[in-house]
């Protein structure tokens, strides 16, 4: 169902935009990012030890910036820790998506270490977590829809090589989280749209051919009026402020909806400005204090983006 070349896609939609940066950015990123490698090979968060899920956000910055860093190299000494079965579909699209990462770009990924997890297994874990009437919840214990972790079960089965089971009843599913203002909510029950639900809901429905040219240019509107007197795009509409995340999610769901032109493109470029941290990274909002790899890779998308309609440095 879901696009085999969804994440490629979006590299190569991200590529242009990446190729104009500057040397000094890419190397304040770079140092940055490598900087946060542990000694085990992964990359952590803020706190804590190393993890699937950073450890993806590092490698596809770096693999933008740096294909041929060594970082790619010495996450091998991590992958074994990503063999186990994972614990929820977050997991196992973050191990799914380093394994394809460290195969693409490290030297040393040949023979069969590259699939050194059991994809059987995997593959049952997923099947177990598939929501009777289609997609995935955010958790076991959970019956309604999660927008993004169907999106996430998607690419998971994608990767995987297989083709997502319940194709149709998914996308229904989804379909069901659409809210009147035309963007959708995160899961079952909920009544009000999320920037980055809505970006979740888009990215599995337009790869599945299952957005009409009515409801794209709708969801346009609505993503487009998330964007805040600060110049980034906001969660939802009860918060005042723009966020990384949702201006990055909502930047590439409006550029893959034709809508990219509806926002304050000099208004974006000022909010991404602040975010940058003047060591290299990104931080999240406004009042946040750290930078760490999750959103440095959010910043360094919204870049690329921006780069497609500024000639000037964002």
């Amino acid at each position: 169902m879901t696009s085999p070349a969804y994440l490629d896609m979006l590299d190569e939609l991200l590529r242009p935009g990446i190729a104009r940066l500057s040397e000094r950015f890419v190397a304040a990123q770079v140092g940055f990012v490598a900087g946060c490698q542990r000694p085990d090979g992964g990359f952590g968060g803020r706190q804590g030890d190393s993890d699937p899920y950073y450890t993806d956000f590092a490698l596809r910055t770096l693999s933008w910036l740096a294909p041929g860093h060594a970082a790619f190299d010495r996450v091998a000494g991590y992958l074994p820790r990503l063999d186990s079965p994972p614990r929820d579909v977050v997991e196992c699209f973050s191990a799914l998506s380093v394994r394809r990462l460290w195969q693409r770009h490290s030297p040393h990924a040949v023979g069969d270490g590259a699939q050194a997890q059991n994809p059987l297994s995997w593959t049952a874990s997923l099947y177990g977590r598939l929501l009777p009437g289609g997609g995935f919840a955010r958790r076991a214990d959970e019956e309604g829809v999660s927008a993004y972790h169907t999106f996430l079960g998607a690419l998971c089965f994608q990767l995987l090589g297989i083709d997502m089971p319940m194709g149709e009843e998914a996308i229904a599913a989804v379909e069901t989280l659409r809210c009147p203002d035309g963007g959708y909510a995160e899961r079952a029950g909920q009544t009000a749209s999320q920037t980055s639900a809505t970006a979740a809901a888009v990215a599995f429905l337009i790869t599945n051919n299952a957005l009409s040219p009515e409801t794209m240019a709708e969801t346009s509107r609505f993503l487009a009026q998330m964007q805040s007197a600060d110049g980034g795009l906001r969660a939802h509409a009860d918060v005042a402020a723009g966020d990384l995340l949702s201006t990055y999610t909502g930047l590439v769901t409006l550029w893959g909806l034709g809508g990219l032109l509806q926002i304050d493109v000099a208004g974006a470029a000022r909010f991404l400005r602040r975010m940058a941290h003047p060591g290299g990274g990104f931080l999240a909002c406004d009042g946040d204090d750290a930078a760490d790899v999750e959103y440095t890779y959010y910043g360094v998308g919204t870049l690329a983006l921006l780069r497609h309609l500024t000639p000037a440095p964002a």
